[in-house]
């Protein structure tokens, strides 16, 4: 399938390909959608074997970023920016370089943080361009919100527990990866009384998490299968294959990474098997409810925005009872109802009202 035909399929605005040979930046920024607003998503920096797995990242990514805002009915749409580590790069001189890119787009696209990205990258991006934000462990925590709030609703819904006020009481959830949002994950679960087990490529991570949560460590292959109650993903993207979807032993998949599902189809694998699947676009949404409140409404206080996050699983989980669909088709289905409006590109570049900074997860 060659780029255009990508793009059609589900309806891209702009793919820009980086190249800058005297600081070694190779990468795409992809905006998706801007029919309800600028641009907003991350910067995700990783050493990706090829450049079209970078790409495809990218378009995969971006493509979530537009559902997270308009199921959340945020003023914004879609986009991410991938970068491609390498060994030949300077890594300094690229982030500068990919902050004017970024200033030349004059708000269309809004950028943050993501995985890869260091706060130095971030101190250097800042000197370049007015359009980076929301970093820090405020995002992370209001991720976390909303991931707590979306496996909430699965639980109440497939276990009956909502009546107790404890709902995680006593159940077990295996997290895969405790980074930042996975750690602000894990903390949340162990106080509301779960049980946690953990894997994480860094064994220092996992072994932190032992220590302050009493959780058990399996080894990253092995997190799929454990004995959990709920499956968090949250570390990368595609975890969830026809393979590893046979091994999980967990009723509940709902976590913080973003396209978790290696194909979208494999929403129907799932339900097959009787597993209840939070949409990640959905419950990892609240970074970017905080931060498209915050830089585009002004609006410093967003918990009570990030825990309707809980009405809108229940929602999607009613619907794809009723209609006897995958969870991720009903959620996909009514974002992209809400990006059907002509794009006329009056606004081509925001410019100055869109304001200054932008919008990480």
């Amino acid at each position: 399938m060659t780029l255009l035909n990508a793009m059609q399929a589900h309806d891209y605005e702009q793919v820009i390909a980086l190249n800058n040979n005297a600081s070694g930046l190779r990468g795409f920024i992809v905006i998706h959608d801007t029919t309800r607003g600028p641009a907003l998503g991350g910067i995700r920096v990783r050493p990706y074997a090829s450049d079209v797995e970078a790409l495809e990242d990218g378009l995969r990514l971006a493509r979530a970023m537009s559902y997270k805002a308009a199921i959340a009915d945020l003023p914004c749409g879609g986009g991410k920016a991938v970068v491609i580590e390498h060994p030949e790069w300077d890594r300094a001189s690229a982030m500068r370089t990919l902050g004017r890119f970024i200033e030349s787009l004059r708000g269309r696209f809004q950028t943050g943080r993501d995985l890869g990205l260091t706060e130095e990258d971030v101190r250097l991006l800042r000197e370049e361009t007015r359009y980076i934000g929301c970093e820090g462990a405020e995002s992370d925590e209001y991720t976390a919100l909303g991931v707590i709030e979306g496996m909430r609703a699965c639980v109440e819904h497939l276990m009956g527990r909502g009546s107790s006020g404890q709902p995680f009481a006593g159940l077990t959830v295996a997290v895969q990866g405790v980074g930042n949002v996975g750690w602000a994950i894990a903390r949340r679960l162990h106080e509301a009384g779960a049980r946690l087990i953990v894997a994480d490529v860094d064994e220092r991570r996992a072994r932190a998490a032992e220590r302050a949560f009493g959780a058990r460590i399996v080894a990253p292959e092995e997190i799929y299968e454990a004995p959990a109650d709920v499956f968090c993903p949250c570390a990368l993207g595609g975890v969830l294959t026809e393979w590893t979807i046979a091994l999980l032993r967990a009723r509940i998949v709902a976590g913080s990474a973003n396209t978790v599902l290696a194909d979208e189809a494999l929403g129907w694998t799932l339900r097959e098997r009787g597993i209840l699947y939070a949409p990640d676009f959905v419950i990892n949404a609240g970074a970017l409810i905080h931060g498209a409140n915050l830089y585009l409404k002004g609006k410093w206080e967003n918990e009570a925005e990030v825990r309707r996050i809980y009405d809108r699983v229940r929602e999607i989980l009613t619907l794809a009872e009723r209609e006897r669909v995958p969870t991720n088709v009903v959620a996909q289905r009514l974002a992209e109802s809400r990006l059907r409006a002509s794009k006329t590109y009056r606004d081509l570049f925001w410019g100055e009202a869109a304001g200054a900074s932008g919008c990480c997860a």
